[in-house]
């Protein structure tokens, strides 16, 4: 995703709990529990879907490495911030490994569905840090 706004700028969206709450979609609540920790809560298709999420790196303005804990699974969530120019190049990775038997049977789906709430979020935070 290109951004036309520099990493210094567009790092504070994806850090913090209620920058976070403007462009994404499915999260209803982030409350931070300590340094480095918060609690995230997202509805999606009428199902609540609670996390316990772990900052794992934070190299601002350029990395940010977030381990989330669900009761169905788990996920590693890498974004890195690369100047473009007058803006940021922003890439996102989500690896995740399903921790129930329901959830790896249901986890195509799930991943497909994933994947289009992350490109809706993504341009909703491209609006959002450019019309800023």
């Amino acid at each position: 995703m290109e951004i036309a706004a520099r990493p210094e700028r567009v790092f504070p969206f994806l850090d913090a709990s209620e920058q976070r709450l403007r462009w994404m979609g499915a999260l209803v609540e982030s409350e931070p529990l300590d340094e480095g920790r918060f609690r995230d809560v997202f509805e999606d298709h009428g199902q609540r879907i609670e996390l316990d999420a772990v900052v794992e790196r934070r190299d601002a303005p350029r990395l940010l490495v977030v381990r989330l804990r669900g009761s169905a699974f788990e996920a590693t969530s890498t974004q890195r911030l690369e100047e473009a120019g007058e803006g940021t190049r922003l890439s996102t990775v989500v690896e995740t490994q399903y921790t129930s038997r329901l959830a790896r049977l249901a986890g195509p789906l799930v991943t497909r569905r994933a994947q289009r709430q992350l490109e809706a979020d993504l341009n909703a935070l491209k609006v959002l840090v450019e019309g800023d």
